[in-house]
């Protein structure tokens, strides 16, 4: 942890339903991120995983709407940190990359950055169809807002808390990470990426959609929509 770190205040935000892999997430980032980082876990989940997660010395909010986006709202909102950070919940994102996230905004070099998956995709955690729909959504987010983003579907993100408190009254819509992307690339805050290593899922199919074809479709025209309102 580097100086600009130590007298940054950081908020990391989980959302989850039922994912082992929360638990190393929590172990990983604490190493990583320092003891004294904020954790707040956004749940939907059964009472006895909510249990186990109160064990590991994390706040724990019930999800009582929709969507990743609103999960990560709510739990933005509840955060008291100079640095917001959220991650996904699934261990497929490399934990590490928090940390170099949190450096550049730190820094001041960006307001918002993104962990950037395709670069580094570990054998078998990424289907070339799923590849190929990420890397589109991304080149249209690009030329929607003016801002190169090769990964706009990434689980992985850290923001500056000003620019979190210019969008923390918009109800969050369907674009995942693109919603907080989309609506900061449009009051012209400084965006940038870092790769980041992504591994294959271990527990079971994602529990955020289940067609991911619907949803790349309904991400593309919502970012149109979205973009001149």
């Amino acid at each position: 942890m580097n100086d600009l770190m130590k007298n940054k205040r950081i908020s990391l935000i989980i959302p989850t339903i039922e994912e082992e892999a929360v638990f190393k997430i929590i172990e990983d980032s604490r190493k990583f991120l320092g003891k004294n980082i904020e954790i707040i876990i956004v749940d939907k989940s059964s009472d006895a995983y909510v249990k186990r997660l109160k064990k590991t010395n994390v706040e724990v909010i019930r999800q009582k709407d929709r969507g990743v986006e609103n999960a990560i709202m709510t739990g933005l909102r509840a955060a008291n940190g100079d640095i917001l950070a959220s991650i996904d919940a699934d261990g497929t994102h490399e934990t590490r990359g928090l940390l170099k996230a949190v450096e550049i905004v730190a820094s001041g070099e960006a307001d918002f950055v993104l962990g950037n998956r395709l670069n580094n995709i570990q054998k078998g955690a990424m289907s070339a169809y799923l590849r190929f729909g990420n890397s589109s959504l991304s080149m249209i987010f690009g030329m929607l807002y003016g801002k190169k983003v090769h990964d706009v579907l990434t689980g992985l993100f850290v923001m500056d808390r000003k620019a979190f408190e210019d969008i923390k009254n918009i109800t969050p819509y369907r674009t995942g990470i693109g919603f907080f992307a989309g609506e900061l690339a449009k009051r012209k805050y400084e965006i940038k990426e870092i790769d980041i290593k992504y591994f294959k899922r271990e527990q079971g199919p994602s529990k955020l959609t289940k067609s991911k074809l619907f949803y790349g479709f309904g991400m593309a025209y919502l970012m149109l929509k979205k973009r001149f309102k």
